[in-house]
């Protein structure tokens, strides 16, 4: 069972015990979105005596009681959790033989589907148990590819190359997510289909980035295959205009600069003007001359200019024909259009990443060794920079092999160098996340990241790319692993634009808005919904997640805000007057207004619906998971739709989808968990399917009141709101451990507790803002050093 599922700060005994069919009813004053005043441990002894304890009695004790200790195991009499750690395996074997249905005997009764899952899940809360203040323990770090966002972005700042215009990662398989997020390390395989496509993206790369291998050239060329109007007549390669027109080829230029148009011409006299030469580049003059050379003599004519990169007309034209029948006539001969350059480097407009990379050039003319020269260097910066870290030697021979065989195979410097660029963007030291801990399998060896390592971690996190140079120079320099230097890098990084990413990758996960766009709206029922209106929302609910984190915001707006961002037809959606037109801006939410916070967003209450109505157990789900960390168990196999529960309690079709649900749970097995799902859920049913106030669903009035176990009453989405703010710490210890799971890139386990507890205490202390947080996750142990990973046979 996933450590995220077992590491539960709202009590599971609301969930699992006290919803239980059978279990003592709650205090009337309990708070059952509140931890119990106990401790975990505390919480884990009362699921024992009221939960597990009356499921053994009846299945266990006849054989591991007081009075029969078959296999010489006794279950009986344990009451603390001291007696449960103190017998550990004893537990495990149990767990696997419930499990596995092999306990109890064939022979004997067994317990329900329902009650194997108490007993397991109890079990494994129980040897998963940390203490919230037990030593901290840093965890491990796995090796991490970088997924497909991570690898677009690093291309984007390493090369130049904009997504928008090349989206190199598009081919590559979509990214397995695990505990909610894609750059979780455990999950990002590589298969051999994906080091082919990492081979072409990485060949693509090179040739968009640095643009294409251009040789300067003074020599002209012909431009190829000329075409004339039909009062030309062919002339060898040219033709002989016997009227005004035009002679055109077509010239593919390689990259910007200085190039110079050449054209062999000669005229036939007559009148008073020498025929005249009009060079034209794609239909304008950039050049003009009289042509004095006549048949049998060849004149060159000839224009200098700048040309943008691509394909260009040029052309030479007559324009001033002069015809007198039988007494004069003017024509003008073009044998050939040339085209020479780019004339010189200096002038060549180059992408930026290629005066980058190729900051370094061989002197003209210059021989192999000197070309070698150059390519060390060139080769030798650009893999600091790919590989996000000082270069090993080991690494650096086996690149320089890369580019001598490329040269031995015939290949120039520049086209050497280009093969060997793409050979680092194959190379793991690029496509994965890695540190240099030679004890990596072993549990008891604390590692401290190093200060490359720490900018990686530090950019992959809040950026989703590589390091800047601010951020390798401080590398360099040795002062990140100073926490003061790691917290304000932290925060400027906050501040720059290349945030969006973090914004957009965690917030999209996190509250579901990537969902969106797979979630199939019934429009026939909503014809309001729109792909501009879901556009919207998401923008909406990115730009308010966007504000809470570069203005500082508390976290707990995150849950009620008096504001929100609008523009028109987001605002008419939600019948808030005064915003007009397309663009978004912050807009102060009317008093009476039931909207404010995450939960009353389109965005959120929309992906939490089903295509044709609104689902209250999505809802309230997502309040419990997403929110306060505490997501129920995985409900037995076979549970029954709700329509299928609704049928047979005899409900007609048209009944209210509270009575429905109520139906759903005659199930004993649904109980546990809709108790608690459930009211939430429904509380905000006054927002249909696509997040619109309503009052009534279709002939009847909505009824949003509900009342939670434990005696906790409320009515609507605002009341809801004023509960779940009195649970501050759970919602901040939750958003903590979120946020350090994203930042790890691994899944939190039970020992993280003390390391949450810690985080979560260092953001209540400093003013609940995201900055804090952020600091407070950068400056963790977990996040600056590791422990070895123990390698287990299968």
């Amino acid at each position: 069972m996933p450590a995220m599922v077992r590491d539960l700060r709202i009590s599971l005994v609301a969930l699992v015990v006290v919803c239980a069919p059978g279990a003592p009813a709650p205090a009337q004053d309990a708070d059952p979105l509140a931890p119990p005043p106990d401790t975990l441990a505390l919480q884990l002894e009362q699921r024992l005596a009221e939960n597990l304890v009356p499921i053994m009695q009846e299945f266990c004790y006849a054989c591991h009681g007081d009075t029969k200790t078959k296999g010489d195991v006794r279950f009986q009499g344990l009451a603390t959790l001291d007696d449960i750690l103190a017998t550990a395996d004893t537990w495990k074997t149990a767990r696997e033989l419930i499990q596995t249905g092999e306990m109890p005997p064939e022979d004997e009764p067994a317990p329900s589907d329902l009650q194997r899952l108490i007993l397991i899940q109890w079990i494994d809360d129980a040897l998963a148990y940390t203490p919230t203040d037990g030593a901290i323990d840093p965890g491990w770090f796995t090796i991490h590819r970088l997924n497909k966002a991570e690898y677009r972005n690093t291309l984007r700042d390493l090369l130049g190359i904009d997504p928008a215009a090349a989206d190199l990662a598009a081919d590559l398989p979509p990214d397995d997510t695990g505990y909610g997020f894609d750059n979780i390390a455990d999950v990002l395989s590589m298969s051999p289909l994906q080091v082919e496509l990492y081979l072409d993206a990485a060949e693509r790369a090179v040739s968009l980035g640095l643009g294409p291998i251009v040789e300067v050239s003074t020599e002209p060329k012909p431009i190829g295959n000329l075409e004339a109007p039909a009062n030309g007549s062919p002339l060898g390669s040219g033709f002989a205009m016997y009227a005004n027109g035009e002679v055109y080829g077509w010239a593919e230029v390689p990259a910007a600069g200085d190039y110079e148009i050449v054209i062999e011409t000669w005229g036939q006299r007559a009148g008073d003007e020498l025929p005249r030469l009009s060079i034209r580049v794609d239909d304008r003059e950039v050049g003009e001359r009289s042509v004095e050379a006549q048949r049998g003599e060849i004149e060159e004519a000839r224009a200098r200019l700048r040309l943008p990169a691509g394909r260009h007309k040029i052309a030479g034209a007559f324009t001033n024909d002069f015809y007198i029948p039988d007494t004069a006539d003017r024509n003008l001969a073009i044998e050939s259009i040339c085209l020479a350059g780019p004339l010189d480097a200096d002038t060549l407009d180059r992408p930026a990443a290629y005066r980058e990379i190729f900051f370094t050039q061989p002197a003209p003319g210059a021989g192999e060794p000197a070309q070698r020269t150059t390519a060390r260097k060139v080769i030798a910066r650009f893999a600091e920079r790919a590989f996000r870290r000082p270069l090993r030697d080991d690494e650096f021979r086996r690149l320089m092999k890369v580019y001598e065989a490329s040269r031995a195979a015939g290949d120039t410097y520049e086209q050497a160098a280009r093969v060997t660029l793409a050979a680092t963007l194959v190379s793991p030291h690029f496509l994965y996340r890695s540190l240099a801990n030679r004890h990596s399998n072993d549990p008891a060896h604390t590692y401290e990241l190093t200060d490359h390592e720490l900018a990686s971690r530090l950019s992959y996190f809040l950026w989703s790319t590589m390091p800047d140079a601010e951020l390798l120079a401080a590398a360099a320099e040795g002062k990140l692993r100073d926490q003061a230097t790691l917290r304000a890098q932290a925060r400027r990084m906050l501040a720059d634009p290349r945030a969006d990413a973090f914004i957009d990758n965690f917030a999209g996960q996190w509250l579901l808005l990537r969902n969106l766009d797979r979630l199939e709206i019934d429009t026939t029922t909503y014809a309001d919904y729109t792909t501009e209106l879901r556009a919207d929302m998401i923008t909406e609910a990115t730009m308010f997640f966007a504000d809470i984190v570069r203005s500082d915001r508390p976290l707990l707006d995150l849950l009620d805000s008096r504001e929100s961002f609008l523009n028109e037809r987001l605002a008419r959606h939600y019948a808030i007057p005064g915003v007009a037109g397309n663009d978004f801006r912050r807009v102060p939410l009317p008093p009476d207004s039931p909207r404010g916070g995450i939960l009353t967003m389109g965005a959120v209450l929309t992906v939490t619906s089903n295509p044709t109505r609104t689902s209250p157990v999505k809802r309230g789900l997502y309040v419990l998971d997403e929110l306060l960390g505490a997501p129920p168990p995985p409900p037995p196999p076979n549970i029954p739709r709700l329509e299928q529960s609704a049928s047979e309690a005899a409900l007609p079709d048209d009944a209210p989808l509270r009575d429905k649900l109520a139906a759903h749970l005659l199930d004993p097995t649904c109980i546990t968990c809709h108790r608690r799902m459930d009211p939430i859920g429904l509380a905000m049913e006054n927002f249909d399917a696509i997040g619109r106030w309503r009052d009534d669903d279709g002939a009847r009035p909505i009824d949003a009141s509900g009342e939670l176990p434990g005696g906790i009453a409320f009515d609507g989405p605002i009341e809801l709101k004023h509960i779940l703010l009195t649970r501050a710490d759970d919602f901040i210890e939750n958003l903590s451990r979120k946020v350090l799971t994203y930042a790890l890139g691994r899944g939190l386990e039970p020992f993280d507790r003390p390391t949450v507890r810690q985080i979560t205490d260092r953001v209540r202390a400093e003013g609940d803002t995201f900055g804090a947080l952020v600091e407070a996750v950068v400056s963790s142990p977990a996040f600056r050093t590791c422990r070895g990973r123990e390698v287990t046979s299968e």
